[in-house]
């Protein structure tokens, strides 16, 4: 397998950083209000060192959409909300003072409108700078403990690392957490890596 040098980090931490850009945008035009994000922090893991997992899980449960991309990048992409912050997004998104009940009703097709043009924002801007296609699955959403996305992790057959960023955003002053969690296998790691040294 080729590995990701610092220079292929480069590459990927600048288009994950135009990506996250694309996807803030799209969360202001959707909520209608100001939003700010800091510059991500983007890391490599293999999932066999399972202990760092913790260390990207600091709330008890989170609001996480799931996309899943093929072709040259093959991955699975996780977007991480902790759950305190998703029914303040989602009355963000409806522009309405709405009860819990009818904010629950709401809530997944809410956030998966939300992960369709975060996620699709980050990885549109991966495809372009390595200039490759991919096709995608539709956004799925659900309320998952730590424990659960560990273990779902964890337990991926296919796929080998994960390339994490981690992005804090603020909403009308308020702070928001966010992760992107991208589930790669070695060959995609690879064609990364192939690409990058072409363009780089």
């Amino acid at each position: 397998m080729k590995t990701l040098s610092e220079l292929h980090f480069d590459v990927l931490g600048e288009s994950i950083n135009i990506g996250t850009s694309r996807a803030v945008q799209g969360l202001s035009e959707i909520i209608g209000k100001s939003v700010q994000s800091s510059v991500p922090n983007v890391e490599l893991v293999e999932l066999k060192d399972v202990s760092t997992l913790a260390l990207h899980l600091m709330a008890e449960k989170f609001g996480v959409v799931t996309q899943n991309f093929t072709g040259m990048l093959n991955a699975e992409v996780m977007l991480l909300f902790p759950e305190e912050s998703v029914l303040r997004i989602v009355r963000n998104m409806m522009g309405a003072e709405l009860d819990i009940d009818m904010l629950r009703e709401f809530e997944n097709e809410a956030m998966c409108e939300l992960g369709n043009i975060m996620i699709n924002g980050c990885l549109a801007s991966i495809t372009d700078a390595l200039h490759v296609a991919i096709e995608s699955s539709l956004p799925r959403y659900a309320i998952k403990s730590r424990e659960e996305i560990a273990n779902q992790i964890k337990t991926s057959i296919t796929q080998e690392f994960i390339l994490a960023s981690h992005v804090d955003f603020v909403i009308e002053g308020q702070p928001t957490e966010g992760k992107l969690f991208f589930l790669l296998n070695s060959s995609s790691l690879s064609n990364i890596a192939t690409v990058a040294n072409e363009i780089k």
